[in-house]
């Protein structure tokens, strides 16, 4: 007997071995290669076999803080962990079509070498709407776009405007990922678990936050994403980016104190919290990382069905 149409719809997909986690969102300043850095650094942390890749040709944060990472870890007191990481160039032609065709070679060679030797791959990006970043996001499994608790930053999701007859809209780069789901289910029927990390969010709760948390929850419902809260915007962050280090590591020495400060240990359990909340694929004793990928679709497909319902 064969299959419905409904049953088609959600037959697991042939999965490639790495999970593809997309840091994006096309306004700037909202913390993406943050994201980038601390998400990679945690499932480094947990034992995962993890690259990175970065998308952003010109300013290369990501890959200005690995290089720092690896000067640190050539004379570090513990063992440094590092992901295999590969940085695209930009095109230098004068020719738009031929730096186009050059780019997407080589993301398309960097992501051959990374899709089945490890078990996750993260992808920075930069804040602009072209080819090669609608290219990564229908690469995604999970899609991380950070956002800050502003009305400025919403606007890139869902049209806000004073007028209720214009308000609402589906904005620019909503569209950009709904068109990148659709792109998906048609290419592998794989889906793309969509996630607004609330970053850099005030420690008090505002009246601006209370409506920004309101909206967001609508709108979660219309474009099907998941929300949750990302790190606050602490200077610590900063201070560790010179010598390529995190939270997560054991950064007394480095920090020229015999304890973590209550802004470190906070800021560690941000990083573990942000991590939980992003729902990755975890193996368990005896299981392999691609089962746990299989497990991760059936878990993710069933949200986002009763999601609909």
């Amino acid at each position: 007997m064969g299959m419905t149409a409904h049953a088609m719809a959600y037959e697991p997909p042939d999965l490639r071995t790495a999970h593809v986690i997309v840091v994006a969102n096309e306004k700037g300043g909202s913390g993406k290669s943050t994201l980038s850095i601390h998400v990679s650094v945690a499932l480094l942390k947990a034992g995962f076999r993890v690259a990175t890749i970065d998308l952003d040709t010109r300013q290369r944060t990501l890959t200005r803080f690995f290089e720092n990472r690896a000067s640190w870890a050539a004379d570090a007191p513990w063992n440094v962990e590092l992901p295999y990481h590969h940085a695209l160039d930009r095109g230098n032609s004068k020719n738009l079509r031929d730096n186009e065709t050059a780019e997407f070679g080589a993301f398309a060679t960097a992501i051959a070498e990374v899709e089945h030797e490890y078990e996750f791959v993260i992808i920075d990006t930069p804040a602009t709407d072209s080819y090669l970043m609608r290219l990564a996001h229908s690469l995604a499994d999970t899609l991380v776009s950070p956002i800050n608790d502003s009305f400025i930053d919403v606007d890139v999701f869902s049209r806000v405007h004073h007028d209720r007859s214009q308000r609402g809209q589906v904005a620019h780069y909503a569209d950009l990922v709904l068109e990148a789901r659709r792109k998906r289910r048609l290419v592998d029927q794989g889906i793309i678990d969509w996630v607004l990390v609330r970053n850099r969010i005030s420690s008090t709760q505002s009246n601006n936050a209370r409506q920004i948390q309101t909206s967001l929850s609508r709108l979660a419902l219309e474009l099907q994403f998941r929300t949750t809260e990302g790190l606050h915007d602490r200077v610590i962050f900063r201070e560790l980016f010179p010598i390529g280090l995190t939270p997560l590591d054991p950064i007394e020495g480095a920090m020229r104190s015999n304890a973590l400060s209550a802004s470190q240990v906070s800021a560690r359990r941000e990083v573990d919290a942000l991590l939980a909340s992003l729902q990755l694929p975890q193996r368990s004793l005896g299981m392999v990382h691609l089962q746990a990928r299989h497990e991760w679709f059936d878990r993710i497909s069933r949200y986002y069905r009763e999601m609909k319902a």
